[in-house]
């Protein structure tokens, strides 16, 4: 150990004295920063893994500079045989020099500390994940070394060292990438992907990004960086040998031998691992397994797939990650779950004809994909790169499950992509079939795009003229759903479609202009203590884009409900809110229909274009505690007295807010520059609000309203009046929950994806069925995007990130090189003055 810290001193001294090594830092800090801040602050999010997608490459060019010098400097210098002559081995020669270079890379690395520092200060990334990143880089870095250090040995000159390893280390990279993997296997088909997982790195790289370390990943990079190492140190014992080339590539093919079926060994295989992510996002969730160990019969899980040799390239991994899941839950479920792997052909579907014979029935003649079509099961077609050119290749990639005598039920299209969200798929799809009944849900929502106001819809029957219809807007809705097994009733909440007799949770989205019956209902749900979803819109605006710019108009939605949740404490507020965190819309133009056709358009980029991130969502409560940006267009804020809600016994919840940068202004009719200016004074509003406890009955001492009555229509008789109701029947106080969102447009089925879907979702699972799928829910990758940081932080952190590190490097250069020559100036005078 002596040696190899004497070699490891001397070398670390020969990269810190020279201003080689201070140069290859600052580059490297130039290029890895560099590339990663410029594209950083155009769309901010609090996470590293495009940093580390860069690295690999910028490894393969900056690792060979940092190790052709190692040996070939020695034979440069004339100091090879000396070096040779000490009393050392050759392992603590080659291993001192080793650690010089790794060393000196992970110095390197931690000069990057300025990113993690910046991220974490902006916004709240994953430091598991980062932890995983760096980790992974080193664990890469070393076995580029490894290779670098071999060929430093071997080569005479230092650029023939550099070229060799260069080549060596895109070799290995570029063979693990799926579009060189295509391209071989178009050639000699297998070859692309055998070597993909026999040799490429990238996969074992990528996991270690995600914050997952794989034992097996780990291995790898050990076992590679040791054979390397190993042939290094045979090359130097060996080197004046009688019949040294013959036993060394013998060694040679004996080490890639042995790492090769290592490999083999491992792959597929999982040795172990250890999620460094917050909340083990890729564990199964303890609620999986509390759902799961509740089955009182076994679940029978089936995956139809392509066989792998079938599957394009890209996809031939894809039934070992899928099985590896399925096991993994398997196994937390107590035997819960049995699984089989059913291979399917695209082919046999698409051929023409069956060859039956006499005796046989059509049933009996059906192929398997055949039988699979009567329960839904369809191949989808997937990209797949064939010579130069790019095909659609149809493929099977499902799973069904199934529970007694329930139908089995087929989750489509499983892919890499989606394979985050496979647990809560599944756990959701066994959760909701093995119910004894489906919770039912009374949704009001309207079927028109936009309100047209009584007075409106007069003046049309008075012309003679249809009354304008749109799509339905919230059609969406009632179909996520009822996909999540959920009993939906879609109502209008009027004499004709009242509410049903019984039913779990009450959902409300967009209300207009309801009258003082429907607020009586709401009333009545709540205190009867049913759960209640309500979502606002007090106003939508309109974009008209013209040659002279944007006009922004607003068109009223007038919920009227306020006048009964301000009974409560609550009030959705009648100003327009706007905030310093919002995104740009772009809108088609009808002025350029060229522009529109090739789908361009004008982009707008006002402040009502609010997008709430993670870091002004309540993290304690399952129903925001893992959302990732929600887009909460043109919304209100919200009103909470809190003094009223006491005074009624009922708790608040805020769920999510503005960030700090957001303002109000009056209502008015247009959008002007004024508005949208912001103030010097900014603040915080409440967005989205849960309350539980005992409602109080609002209309306790007044009799039951009559519904509004029915609007006329053209060349009809009036309509009859409301029929008498009779009495209504007595309220059964029970505690109710309401959530409470000043804002309907994330629920409109052009925005429902991604968080507010899941913004959607988590409501009514939360207040109807409780927080179990919720956490299931949750266990997937956020998008962790920062709110918009102001100019003078983007300044500062450009700074910092481009300039800080790097000063600092330079400066401990100068230093140094001062140091030194003050050093050799003294020695010289001391030298001088023993000469007299």
């Amino acid at each position: 150990m002596k040696n190899i810290l004497t070699i490891f001193r001397r070398d670390m001294a020969a990269y810190f004295t020279s201003p080689v090594g201070y140069i290859f830092m600052i580059v490297f800090l130039l290029l890895s920063v560099g590339l990663y801040i410029t594209s950083f602050f155009t769309f901010p999010v609090a996470d590293m893994r495009g940093y580390f997608t860069n690295l690999p490459i910028l490894l393969c060019v900056f690792i060979p500079a940092v190790t052709m010098r190692v040996w070939a400097e020695e034979r440069k210098e004339n100091t090879w045989e000396m070096l040779l002559t000490f009393p050392m081995r050759a392992r603590e020669l080659v291993l001192g020099k080793f650690l010089t270079t790794l060393t000196f890379l992970a110095l390197t690395l931690a000069a990057t500390i300025t990113v993690p520092v910046m991220l974490a200060w902006l916004g709240n990334p994953d430091n598991g994940a980062v932890l995983g990143g760096y980790l992974g880089t080193l664990f890469l870095g070393a076995f580029f070394l490894s290779i670098g250090i071999f060929f430093s040995g071997l080569c005479k000159d230092q650029i023939v060292a550099f070229v060799v390893t260069l080549f060596v280390c895109f070799l290995i990279f570029l063979l693990g990438t799926t579009f060189i993997a295509s391209y071989i296997d178009d050639v000699i088909p297998g070859l692309g992907s055998n070597l993909s997982q026999l040799v490429g790195m990238l996969d074992h790289y990528t996991a270690f990004t995600r914050g997952v370390v794989e034992v097996a990943d780990v291995l790898y990079f050990l076992v590679w960086t040791a054979l390397f190492l190993t042939l290094n140190i045979l090359f130097i014992e060996g080197r004046n040998r009688p019949g040294v080339r013959v036993t060394f590539s013998v060694a040679v093919l004996v080490c890639v031998a042995i790492g090769l079926a290592f490999n083999w060994l491992t792959t597929g295989q999982s040795l172990g691992r250890f999620d460094l992510t917050e909340d083990q996002i890729y564990t199964v969730s303890d609620a999986s397994e509390s759902i799961l160990s509740r089955l009182k019969v076994p679940v029978q899980v089936k995956l139809y797939i392509t066989p792998k040799s079938d599957m394009p390239t890209g996809l031939q991994q894809l039934e070992q990650d899928i099985e590896g899941k399925i096991q993994e839950l398997r196994y937390r479920s107590n035997g819960n779950i049995e699984f089989q792997t059913v291979y399917l052909q695209a082919a046999n579907v698409l051929s023409e004809g069956l060859d039956m014979d006499e005796e046989e029935t059509e049933d009996e003649a059906k192929s398997i994909e055949e039988r699979m079509l009567d329960k839904g099961l369809t191949p989808f077609g997937v990209q797949a790169t064939k010579g130069d050119q790019v095909t659609q290749q149809l493929i099977y990639s499902s799973i069904g499950v199934a529970y007694q005598a329930e139908r089995e039920e087929i989750l489509p299209r499983i892919m890499p992509e989606n394979l985050p969200e496979l647990e809560y798929r599944l756990v959701n799809t066994i959760y909701k079939l093995t119910r004894e009944k489906a919770p039912k849900i009374a949704l009001v929502a309207p079927t028109e795009a936009f309100n047209i106001s009584p007075q409106m819809r007069q003046l049309y029957m008075q012309m003679g003229q249809p009354i304008p219809t749109t799509e339905d807007p919230y059609e969406t809705l009632q179909m996520v759903l009822e996909y999540e097994k959920y009993d939906v009733e879609r109502v209008e909440l009027s004499q004709s479609s009242p509410l049903p007799d019984e039913y779990d949770t009450l959902v409300i989205v967009n209300p207009r202009e309801f009258s003082e019956r429907q607020r009586w209902e709401i009333n009545r749900a709540l205190a009867s203590g049913k759960s209640v979803v309500m979502a606002v819109q007090n106003d939508e605006w309109d974009y008209q884009v013209t040659r002279d710019g944007t006009s922004v108009s607003k068109r009223d939605q007038n919920p009227g409900v306020n006048e009964l949740l301000e009974y409560y404490g609550l009030k959705v507020d009648t100003d327009i809110l706007m905030d310093v965190n919002h995104v740009p819309l772009q809108i088609q133009s009808s002025a350029n229909p060229l522009a529109a056709l090739l789908g361009g358009g004008q982009t707008v980029n006002v402040p009502t274009q609010i997008l709430v991130n993670s870091s002004s969502m309540d993290q304690e409560t399952s129903i925001t505690q893992r959302l990732s940006a929600v887009f909460y267009l043109w919304g209100s804020a919200l009103d909470i007295d809190e003094d009223e809600l006491k005074k009624h016994g009922l708790e608040h919840k805020v769920l999510m807010s503005t960030s700090p940068d957001a303002w109000k202004v009056p209502a008015a009719p247009r959008m002007t520059q004024s508005m949208i200016e912001p103030p010097a004074t900014r603040e915080q509003y409440p967005l989205m609000v849960m309350v539980t406890g005992q409602f109080p009955d609002a209309f306790k001492d007044a009799p039951r309203p009559a519904w509004p009555m029915p609007q006329p229509q053209p060349g009809m008789p009036p309509p009859p009046p409301p029929e008498d109701e009779g009495e209504a029947a007595p309220i059964t106080p029970a505690p109710g929950k309401l959530i409470l969102v000043g804002c309907a447009q994330v629920l409109r089925k052009n925005f429902l994806q991604a968080a507010n879907l899941d913004l959607f979702l988590n409501s009514v699972d939360a207040v109807t069925l409780g927080d179990e799928l919720i956490n299931v829910r949750g266990r997937k990758p956020i998008d962790r995007t920062i709110d918009r940081p102001s100019d003078m932080q983007r300044r500062f952190w450009k700074v910092v990130n481009y300039a800080l590190m790097n000063a600092l490097i330079a400066a401990a250069g100068i230093l140094v090189v001062a140091w030194r020559r003050q050093a050799r100036n003294a020695y010289m005078r001391e030298y001088a003055a023993s000469e007299k």
